[in-house]
């Protein structure tokens, strides 16, 4: 895989949108919807997370700390131009979203959470996997209803097919000590999105998060389809207008 670069748009705006990517992919997942709203006059940053856009060895090397560190560090650069903070989270990296609102107290204007995993499709059989074999075996082989390419070099490639054991161990572990008993703890505006039949969450996730935040002003969207990966799918300029509506009515 080609090095995947973050995304930097300072638009000279108050208002900044912190885009963060999902578990194994990168901040291209953003192309489309970084251009839409820096076309709506907002800045736009989407930092690549420590272990991904490289390969699967880089991200072994890597843990949850390394993963906040990189959403921080994407937090604090955007602060400099910007003054008012909106976080965009993509799967996994809505977890990691909910994780910088809670260690900056509530400071962001408002969070998008995009099929966030609370409970994901055949959760209990990954973890006995993970905990059997898994604990003999480098790496675990996503199926193929979720990646359908074999792992080559290809310069487009946006995610990892195979995951290190260890990171997915920290992935699931990082939902269960960090994401679900601290959710009570959110309080911002909220926006949550999920497809209605995610092949890879469970849409009782979405459920979960928009009933055990605190936050006062909240809407979820229901997204008609399987694709967990919504942003590419051929409705998106439907889900890129919600968001665009959701910033505007909590800025």
């Amino acid at each position: 895989m080609k090095r995947k670069n973050s995304i930097f748009i300072d638009k000279k705006s108050e208002i900044g949108i912190l885009m963060i990517h999902g578990f194994t992919s990168t901040p291209d997942q953003f192309n489309e919807l970084s251009v839409f709203l820096a076309n709506k006059g907002f800045s736009v940053s989407a930092p690549i997370i420590a272990g991904h856009g490289t390969n699967p060895g880089d991200l072994e090397k890597t843990g949850p700390k390394d993963w906040e560190k990189s959403v921080k560090d994407g937090y604090l650069q955007l602060k400099k131009i910007s003054s008012k903070i909106f976080i965009i989270g993509n799967s996994f990296g809505a977890n990691l979203g909910f994780w910088l609102v809670r260690e900056f107290n509530n400071e962001p204007c408002a969070i998008v959470s995009l099929g966030a995993p609370i409970f994901l499709r055949y959760h209990k059989f990954t973890l006995c996997r993970l905990y059997t074999y898994g604990l003999i075996r480098k790496n675990y082989r996503k199926p193929r209803r979720v990646y359908r390419t074999d792992y080559t070099d290809f310069d487009d490639e946006v995610t990892y097919p195979i995951i290190p054991c260890k990171s997915l161990r920290d992935f699931f572990n990082f939902i269960k000590n960090e994401t679900v008993p601290n959710l009570n703890k959110i309080n911002i505006p909220i926006f949550v999105g999920q497809s209605d039949s995610d092949n890879v969450v469970k849409p009782k996730s979405a459920t979960y998060i928009y009933e055990n935040v605190r936050s006062r002003f909240k809407r979820i969207y229901w997204f008609p389809g399987k694709a967990h990966a919504i942003m590419s799918h051929q409705r998106r300029d439907e889900l890129f207008e919600k968001i665009y509506s959701f910033i505007k009515e909590t800025a």
